[in-house]
């Protein structure tokens, strides 16, 4: 997909049909890799990519999401957490590429297991997806939804 089309296009999935398959995990978490983050600053970062069924079903509100991809961070501070969110939008544009439904998830946050997350490592998003029968049809956003001011 073309990316303008597929911003235009991206929309929150919250019904899964199903899995991931393995090489569309991996695509995903490449993406994730491949986001930029403060100062370089990449072991300050983990990305948990959850789909053991016992485990996501401790965690609430994830709409029965068949994969969850957690981005977890080192002392959070204002940089890190603004890095974990480009982190997030990478993992879940490739997701929305490959035609899968993505969601973006604070409100699980704090239900997610403390024994999937490294040693020191806070969980400061979350992703959920899976296979989706929801089409992604590019849609008309006014130009002006975000007010923006041009200086020449």
């Amino acid at each position: 997909m073309e990316t303008l089309k597929l911003l235009h296009a991206r929309q929150a999935v919250r019904q899964y049909t199903g899995q991931l398959t393995d090489e569309q995990l991996q695509t995903i978490l490449a993406a994730g890799n491949a986001a930029p983050v403060g100062m370089g600053n990449y072991a300050d970062y983990r990305l948990i990519a959850i789909q053991d069924p016992q485990i996501l079903q401790q965690m609430s509100q994830i709409y029965a999401a068949p994969t969850v991809i957690v981005v977890a961070a080192r002392q959070p501070d204002t940089m890190t957490l603004l890095s974990a969110g480009i982190i997030a939008h990478n993992l879940e544009l490739a997701a929305e590429d490959l035609g899968l439904g993505a969601n973006y998830n604070l409100a699980g946050l704090a239900s997610i297991p403390h024994k999937v997350l490294p040693a020191g490592f806070t969980a400061v998003f979350s992703l959920t997806l899976g296979q989706t029968t929801q089409p992604f049809t590019p849609r008309q956003i006014p130009a002006d939804r975000i007010k923006t001011k041009l200086i020449k």
